[in-house]
This record gives C-alpha cells, sequence and structure tokens, in this order.
C-alpha cells in the first residue's frame, strides 16, 4: 500500500470507523439470543453425555471445599514450628480448590482449550504440594516468602514503569525492604539463579552440574520427577501450547476437523482434560492432607480420613470421563 492509499484509507477509517462499530453492537444484541441457545444446547449435550462425571466433579469440589476450610481454620488457629507446613499446603489446596472449578466451568461450557491451560496450573500445584509436604517447615516458609518476594517484584516493576498499581508506593517500599533480606535470608550458595527467580524456592534440592562448583538450576521438569509426576511430562508439553497459544496450540484449538474451525464452544474432547484433571487433583489431595500435621494426631486422623475419601471420588471422576465407559454406570463403587 502505497502512502497516498494509506492516507485515503485511514481517511476511510475516521468517517465510518465509528458507525459501523455502532452497527455492529445492534446486530451482536440481535444475535444473542441464537447464540444463547447455541450454547446452552451444548451444554446440555455435554452434561447428558457424561452426566456422572459432572456429579464426581461437583463431589470432589464439595469434599475439597469442606476440607479446605478445616486447613485453613487449623492452619489459624495452630501456632506452632509446624505452621508455615500447614500455611504452604492450606493455601495450595485453597488454590487447587478455584482451579478445579474452572475446568469443569470450561468444559461443561465447551471450552476444553481453556480447560487444558487450567490443567497446567493444577499439575503445577500438585507438583509443588508433593515436595513441599515431603520437606521441613523452613522449606514450606522459603515456599511462602518466595510468593511475596516475587509478587513485590512484580509490583515494584509495574509501578516503576507507569507511575501507579494496586499498592502505594510507601507500601511498596515497606514490601521492597522486606523482600531483599528475604532474598539474602534464603541466599543458596553455589545456586546459579536469584531467590526470586523460577522455582528459586526449591534450589536447595537441586544437585551440583557436572563440574561439581555449582547447582544445576531448578526447573520444573526436574521438579516433576522428584515429585514422580513426570509421567504427565507429554501432556504438560500439550497443555503448554493452550496456556501461551503457540502455534500448536493454536491449531489444535481451532481445527475441529480437517475443514471445520471452532470458533466458539464444542462438545469435543472434555474426557481428554477431565481425567488428567481428576487424577492431578488425587495426587494434591494426597500431599495436602497427609503431609498437613507433623504426627499422626486426631485432627490427621480425621483430615487424612476425609481425603482419602475425597481421592476415591476423584478415582470414580477419572473413570466416569473413561470414554469407552457406559453412559449409566461408569464404574463408581468399583475398585
Amino acid at each position: 500500500m502505497t502512502e497516498s492509499e494509506s492516507a485515503k484509507f485511514m481517511k476511510v477509517v475516521e468517517l465510518e470507523a465509528e458507525p459501523h462499530a455502532r452497527e455492529i453492537l445492534e446486530l451482536s444484541r440481535e444475535a444473542h439470543a441464537r447464540s444463547s441457545a447455541h450454547h446452552s444446547h451444548i451444554r446440555d449435550e455435554i452434561s447428558a453425555r457424561w452426566a456422572k462425571g459432572w456429579e464426581l466433579f461437583d463431589g470432589v469440589v464439595y469434599a475439597t471445599q469442606q476440607d479446605g476450610a478445616l486447613l485453613l481454620k487449623r492452619s489459624h488457629d495452630v501456632d506452632d514450628e509446624h505452621s508455615p507446613m500447614r500455611e504452604a499446603l492450606a493455601l495450595i489446596h485453597s488454590a487447587a480448590c478455584l482451579i478445579f472449578q474452572e475446568i469443569r466451568t470450561l468444559l461443561l461450557a465447551g471450552f476444553w482449550s481453556g480447560a487444558a491451560g487450567r490443567w497446567r496450573a493444577l499439575h503445577e500445584l500438585a507438583v509443588s504440594s508433593i515436595i513441599i509436604a515431603q520437606q521441613d517447615p523452613a522449606f514450606a516458609q522459603r515456599y511462602l516468602d518466595h510468593g511475596f518476594v516475587v509478587q513485590t517484584h512484580r509490583l515494584c516493576e509495574y509501578y516503576e514503569a507507569h507511575g501507579r498499581g494496586p499498592v502505594m508506593l510507601q507500601e511498596l517500599e515497606k514490601r521492597r525492604a522486606q523482600a531483599e533480606l528475604l532474598n539474602q535470608r534464603h541466599h543458596v550458595v553455589n545456586a546459579p539463579k536469584r531467590f526470586r527467580d523460577s522455582y528459586g524456592w526449591a534450589a536447595p534440592l537441586m544437585p551440583l552440574n557436572r563440574q561439581g562448583d555449582k547447582l544445576v538450576p531448578p526447573t520444573f521438569d526436574r521438579l516433576e520427577k522428584m515429585a514422580n509426576e513426570d509421567h504427565l511430562r507429554l501432556l504438560v508439553m500439550s497443555a503448554h501450547g493452550h496456556v501461551h497459544s503457540d502455534s500448536a496450540g493454536v491449531i489444535a484449538a481451532v481445527l475441529a476437523t480437517d475443514t471445520e474451525w471452532a470458533l466458539g464452544p464444542t462438545t469435543g474432547f472434555p474426557q481428554q482434560v477431565a481425567r488428567p484433571a481428576f487424577l492431578t487433583m488425587r495426587s494434591l489431595i494426597a500431599a495436602t492432607h497427609l503431609g498437613f500435621e507433623p504426627e499422626f494426631n486426631e485432627f490427621a486422623k480425621v483430615i487424612g480420613l476425609r481425603g482419602a475419601s475425597a481421592m476415591q471420588l476423584a478415582l470414580w471422576g477419572c473413570r466416569a470421563f473413561d470414554k469407552e465407559a457406559d453412559l449409566h454406570e461408569p464404574g463408581v463403587g468399583q475398585s
């Protein structure tokens, strides 16, 4: 396009873009009823096809919410050397409750690609909870402090770039000073990266490099192996495409068939995301419940039993979304 042609086009845009936008808005109002009916039809079809699965989704949500309330109360009521472990696991469990509900909502509405991206987040929480539960309270405190340091760094960078943000400058300065102290406190000798960098909380668990002079950097694939969750690595790599919308993710999300492109919800693929979501939630529940107390006390007995029940529901949920399962009886109650 030449400079003259570009100028003419911009003139047309200045004159016609706004009235055209208003026309589109009016047409979209008229189309809303039709699209709403279509979305409802998609939801009804998905709901009927996997009815038992959605019932078990609700069961796991209810169980984990109830358990989450107990974990948070226990974390607030008891102050001892194990408190950082309780706080870290209770926070992770709460975050998992939210994400699991997001996955359910997106799948039931026909947005499987978005649900796949949220499963990737759930998987990260599961890996983190397993590793933290295997360590001591001081390590759990590293995880909590890392979250504070990283969030403070992000807030400061945004304020410095834009001169505004959700936290006032005076409060940011206090946070920055506290974050610097935490960076110094949690510095690991021979660590190749700073505490505030990605997965800096896990640096003490890393082995030495081949030269034997530095620790290898903490990466998520290394953490997966430590948590014995690396069997999901191929699914994680696929989910990355949906999180970041890389070229492969775009193709997977949009191309329904060789000749059909998805521009809205679809009935396809809920089971491909639901099954790993249930299994990942099962691993996370085991870690957050069984690692919560330092000894087998009365609360550990109660929360352990509740956790085992929620894990059973999650296992049934995975079976309910087996594509070969009978529509009316997905094997619930079978061992």
